[in-house]
């Protein structure tokens, strides 16, 4: 407002909204050379020319090949009118006789030389009134001649009738193209003149469709619309023909060359000739609002949410807009320039801007300096959504970005790979039977689940306030606490069974599905994946309602931090006094206030401690190490053995093993037997000369 865009409003230039190009939006502005007329066309209905003549299409009678169902595509077959054919066209000829017409142009088929002739009988023709012309014949149906209609039917069930070529048949297009010639063709010989054209039903279809301008999707839907026959054998319509600007398929088509070669007729009596230029892009880019709902040509409009009135409503202005920072005098300025012009006011409440992306040091990317990065390379190396998160928490939107792939090997490090470790470990523990929870006794549970309160509330606000730089930095701690405090510290409950495992699966399998909805919007592809593999409730995460946020325990989360500073230090100590973390000790003494049993005990596991005492004068290790702790750190050494020992040989949690030992560890099994099986999953212990796993 007061910056970049401000500053071009202030010193803002005349727009030239046409170009000299090729390709873009014709300028819709004709002239004439001869009087000097201008004509500016707002629409298609204003740009159409009624035809010179007057057309009606009828379809043959019915025929020995409509009775047995087969293809006839050549001329001479000897597939004649049925009776019940005969007294069909005789019906029409009664029909149409108060219709005077000049000229009758005919399929050179047998069956419908047949029509025409009881026509004219009926009607009164002269033979110089009937023409008959090739272009109007019946599908060319190549070696399918005389099989089934049914068989052919069944063959395009899937294909596209406008390329698909079986065996030689001819293909809508080529039919369209065949048929619409014909009609511009006898249009542009004559004048006022009623004309009737007397074809079969895929050419009468067709023909109707290039008299419309239809593309291929609207001329399928034609026929598919119909209920019955989209000609019944006889029925006969007047053709619904204007002349527009059209492609070489006979589709309405106002680009160039098409346009150019489109005349109006001026008033003086000449004609009017389009001016060459083409629009300004950014004059098709500001006027999509608009363009997008075809306003204001549609007076009706279906949407989400219903019906609109009788006035067409316009989803405008937009909630937001994003584009890089050299759209501020392109895309938007020319939103707002063309919604003020319309009288619609501001065209979006919110704009997202964003920075270029420059190499990793600070330079624009150029081909001759050899710094561009390929973006496809780095998505094929790195996944695109690593790349859209990496932009997303490099820096704020607007701000130039950096490229270095070692800070999205970091992203992929420290978001996707603990997050993905995460989903892998509640896999191998997973009990389908145990629904997602938010209600869990444990303290890590409880804690967890108030940081997904935080998380959700967090990332809520940011994108209900356009910012994401903030948000996807609160996923990315939150996805550190997860894998590197609450999952390490609740593995052991995991194993045990029970309420405490019940509750642990259940909370992480909420934390997670959670977690996916939260990222969502940010990594659309890893988080269908994390919902998927933990099995969210719907057919994908993005049908997914957005999550609300619980008031978060403030004083749980206060308490983890004092217990993870406690933690720290503990850690600390035990690195000074060279004291490996598997060795039990006495106690630690904490200069803190004392915390709730939950909390202590959680410190006690992560500093391998019998006990944690509250209010000491300073924090400090109990070192002395008892023969019975000893003996404890020396279990603790072995379990960690056999588990390297299960990983190398590629066992899961589930696969039993045998674990042999040395003599000198015959003691320690023997009195630790069932534990050490429990805790590493044996199915025998046996003693042998060589330490290993079988």
């Amino acid at each position: 407002k007061e910056g970049r865009f401000g500053e071009w409003l202030r010193e803002v230039k005349d727009w030239a909204i046409s170009r000299e190009r090729y390709w873009g939006s014709p300028l819709p502005v004709w002239s004439c050379d001869k009087c000097g007329q201008r004509k500016i066309v707002g629409s298609v209905a204003e740009l159409a020319r009624k035809p010179k003549n007057t057309y009606y299409v009828i379809r043959h009678g019915e025929a020995e090949n409509n009775i047995a169902g087969i293809l006839s595509g050549i001329p001479d077959a000897p597939h004649h009118l049925t009776e019940k054919g005969r007294a069909q066209v005789a019906a029409s000829a009664e029909a149409l006789k108060g219709i005077k017409f000049d000229l009758v142009y005919v399929s050179p088929f047998v069956r419908t030389r047949e029509t025409a002739a009881i026509l004219q009988d009926k009607l009164g023709w002269k033979p110089e009134q009937m023409i008959f012309d090739d272009r109007i014949r019946e599908l060319g149906a190549g070696s399918w001649n005389g099989r089934p209609v049914s068989e052919y039917i069944a063959y395009f069930s899937n294909r596209d009738r406008f390329g698909a070529h079986p065996d030689g048949v001819e293909n809508f297009a080529e039919m369209k193209m065949r048929t619409g010639g014909f009609l511009y063709d006898i249009e542009g010989k004559d004048e006022g003149k009623t004309i009737l054209i007397i074809t079969h039903e895929s050419p009468a279809h067709l023909l109707i469709a290039a008299a419309a301008g239809l593309n291929r999707k609207d001329t399928v839907a034609l026929r598919e619309n119909e209920k019955r026959e989209f000609l019944a054998n006889a029925e006969w319509h007047k053709l619904d023909f204007s002349v527009i600007p059209h492609n070489p398929e006979y589709e309405l088509d106002l680009h160039r060359p098409y346009i150019d070669e489109f005349s109006v007729p001026c008033a003086c009596g000449a004609e009017m000739k389009r001016a060459k230029e083409v629009m300004d892009v950014w004059l098709d880019s500001g006027a999509m609002p608009f363009a997008q709902d075809h306003y204001p040509f549609e007076p009706k409009k279906k949407s989400l949410f219903g019906l609109f009135g009788g006035k067409q409503e316009l989803a405008y202005p937009a909630d937001f807009i994003s584009e890089a920072i050299d759209q501020t005098r392109g895309w938007f300025y020319t939103l707002h320039a063309i919604g003020a012009i319309m009288g619609h006011g501001k065209a979006f409440k919110n704009v997202i801007c964003l920075g270029h992306i420059l190499d990793g040091e600070g330079k624009k990317m150029s081909k001759s300096i050899g710094n561009v990065v390929d973006p496809f390379e780095m998505m094929d190396k790195y996944g695109a959504d690593a790349l859209r998160f990496w932009m997303y928490s490099v820096n704020q939107p607007g701000d130039s970005k950096n490229f270095d792939e070692k800070t999205v090997d970091e992203i992929i490090k420290k978001v996707f790979n603990l997050a993905a470790n995460t989903v892998t470990f509640y896999k191998m523990y997973e009990d389908k039977a145990v629904e997602a929870s938010n209600t869990s006794s444990d303290a890590l549970d409880r804690w967890i689940l108030a940081r997904l309160d935080q998380l959700v509330e967090g990332v809520t606000f940011g994108l209900d306030e356009y910012v994401f730089l903030e948000p996807t930095r609160m996923i990315r701690e939150f996805i550190g606490d997860l894998s590197q405090w609450y999952l390490r510290r609740s593995r052991d409950r995991f194993k045990e069974g029970g309420k405490t495992q019940k509750e642990a699966l259940a909370t992480t399998r909420y934390v997670l599905v959670t977690l996916a909805k939260v990222m969502a919007p940010f990594t659309p592809f890893f988080a269908e994946e994390i919902y998927q593999q933990v099995g969210g409730g719907k057919e994908s995460v993005h049908l997914e309602d957005w999550p609300e946020a619980g008031k978060a325990d403030a004083k749980l989360l206060k308490d983890m931090e004092i217990v993870r500073a406690i933690a720290s230090k503990g850690l600390e100590a035990r690195t000074v006094a060279k004291v490996n973390v598997r060795q039990p000790l006495g106690a630690f003494y904490s200069s803190s206030a004392p915390l709730a049993a939950g909390l202590a005990d959680i410190i006690k596991d992560e500093l391998n401690v019998k006990a944690v005492k509250f209010g000491a004068s300073e924090d400090k290790l109990d070192l002395n190490i008892t023969p019975e702790l000893k003996e404890e750190g020396d279990l603790r050494e072995l379990l960690r053995k056999i588990q390297d020992m299960r990983k190398e040989k590629g066992l899961s949690v589930k696969d039993k093993a045998v674990f042999v030992a040395t003599d000198d560890l015959k003691t320690l099994v023997t009195k630790y037997e069932s534990d050490i099986k429990d805790a590493t999953n044996l199915s025998a212990i046996e003693f042998g000369a060589v330490l290993g796993l079988k």
